[in-house]
């Protein structure tokens, strides 16, 4: 049998990961790849470098050997510091197969899975050009990564996360967080240093409270989300909405807005502007959102540092 070209293989390996494909199956075709051949091999192993997909807790052991070039495909394959310096997307995936009626009193085991994967990341400083990070977290608490300080070794380098949320039943009513900020002392001791842009999808609405964990935030996407509906008593799914929140300057049109003390200086507290959403052809509702200026921590840890403005732009503005 004639063997193809590397061009070729290379592009075909491309192709097959980047698939939409379910963790059962991308490892799947990782297995069968790495029997095919040397070229195979080196092809796949190239692919999965730039675009890591952490499928579970043996996987990420398998690619932290990969990184420290404990692996017999090393007899053949790229040195392994290129890989650790060709990483620039990692998509990692928590899941559980349901969801406990009562809150646990523990930590699960599923959800470490995040937090000692960032630990062993920032340990051995791997990934330097790591500037995306996806999370995919099946039958998993939206509360989970406050409760229990997953991220507290946020790798630096991230400047893009997005989470997912999936959930395969009804869900349990502890998991149903109500709007709120953080209340006195719950306020995390970490912050997600270089994240500039923040996309939700799948969970409630809640986790908007994310944004005070990132300074430099600059655009924040949630869509698809949950939200508790007071008149039914039930969690919401509205597929349609989009909030983004832009921060980075309030618009001139609603200066006018902006409390002041009597000497025409801001109040000391941070205000968030709301615009009227606006419907696109697909029905889709987006919101877009600005602070009044920058904002520290300790802006959330009260009620009364933070209040929201719903407005419109004024007439001919």
């Amino acid at each position: 049998m004639p063997s193809l070209p590397l061009e070729l293989v290379f592009e075909i390996a491309q192709h097959a990961w980047n698939s939409n494909l379910h963790p059962l199956e991308r490892k799947a075709l990782l297995s069968s790849a790495l029997l095919v051949n040397t070229l195979w091999t080196a092809a796949f192993i190239a692919v999965l470098a730039t675009d890591v997909h952490i499928l579970d807790r043996p996987f990420m052991n398998y690619y932290f050997k990969l990184l420290s070039g404990d692996s017999v495909i090393f007899r053949f394959a790229t040195h392994p510091q290129v890989l650790s310096d060709l990483c620039r997307r990692l998509t990692l995936y928590i899941a559980n197969d349901t969801l406990p009626s009562i809150r646990s009193r523990g930590e699960s085991e599923a959800e470490k899975l995040l937090p000692d994967f960032l630990h062993t990341l920032k340990k051995f400083e791997a990934v330097p050009n790591l500037k995306s990070l996806k999370i995919h977290f099946q039958n998993v608490s939206c509360e989970d990564i406050f409760r229990y300080h997953r991220f507290a070794d946020f790798p630096s380098q991230v400047e893009n996360l997005e989470l997912e949320y999936t959930f395969t039943s009804s869900l349990p009513r502890w998991t149903i967080p109500m709007p709120h900020l953080l209340p006195p002392g719950d306020n995390p001791n970490w912050i997600l240093p270089e994240v500039r842009r923040l996309r939700v999808v799948g969970g409630f609405d809640d986790l908007m409270k994310l944004v005070f964990v990132c300074p430099k935030i600059e655009s924040f996407e949630m869509e698809s989300c949950r939200y508790w509906d007071h008149q039914s008593r039930e969690d919401m799914c509205d597929e349609s909405l989009i909030r983004t929140l832009f921060f980075r300057g309030l618009p001139a049109k609603y200066e006018h807005a902006l409390p002041t003390q009597s000497d025409d200086r801001p109040v000391q507290k941070l205000f968030v502007f709301t615009e009227d959403p606006v419907k696109s052809e697909d029905g889709a509702l987006t919101y877009f959102w600005w602070l009044s200026h920058d904002f520290s921590l300790g802006d959330i840890t009260d009620y009364e540092n933070v209040q929201y403005i719903s407005c419109q732009p004024e007439e001919g503005a």
